[in-house]
């Protein structure tokens, strides 16, 4: 009897590995966290993936906002290395803010940007999630996506709409993984 349920628990486990893999984050009330978490679905699962020194999304917002705080996960293996996060106006490539940040490796994790960074209506911007300092091994640089499509593209969720998104090395144009996936790189506003 005793044999049965550790058989039953051991079919289980897995189970339970395998939904924590595809279930949404609720670690803050932000538009892109609704919009991420709508996402996942059929054909649009959460994956840790894609191995370029940068993931970015492209965005505009319906209202003017500021950032109150960017969250990310780290991979394990560079937990103690600070990852830039950097947003630039599209229509002329200036950055609007750039930072390194260090995030925790066990789950996203949240930091406030070292300045005031305003947002406005109407304005294209970039997010720019950047890992350059990947020591030996290229595959530390992935990140947590959702597989997308481009005709997902726009997705909006309140004052955001994501217009696209990209991967890619740092320097490099977009090498064919334009709107593969969406990264989860958190913008709380307010």
């Amino acid at each position: 009897m005793h044999f049965n349920k550790k058989v039953g628990l051991i079919f289980l486990l897995p189970l339970t590995f395998i939904s924590c893999n595809k279930s949404s984050f609720n670690t803050s009330d932000s538009d892109f966290q609704h919009l991420y978490n709508d996402l996942i679905g059929p054909g649009n699962d959460e994956e840790i993936t894609i191995d370029t020194e940068v993931h970015s999304y492209t965005f505009v917002l319906s209202e003017n906002k500021t950032v109150k705080s960017f969250g990310y996960q780290s991979d394990p293996s560079l937990s103690s290395t600070a990852y830039v996060i950097e947003i630039v106006r599209s229509s002329d490539s200036s950055v609007v803010y750039s930072g390194a940040h260090q995030f925790s490796s066990a789950a996203i994790s949240y930091v406030t940007p070292t300045t005031s960074i305003n947002l406005q209506s109407g304005v294209s911007y970039t997010l720019n999630r950047i890992q350059t300092n990947w020591v030996q091994y290229i595959t530390e640089t992935i990140g947590h996506v959702i597989k997308t499509e481009s005709s997902d593209y726009p997705i909006s969720n309140g004052v955001l709409t994501i217009t696209g998104t990209d991967f890619h090395d740092l320097g490099d144009a977009p090498n064919g993984l334009t709107n593969f996936a969406l990264p989860r790189i958190d913008m709380v506003l307010q």
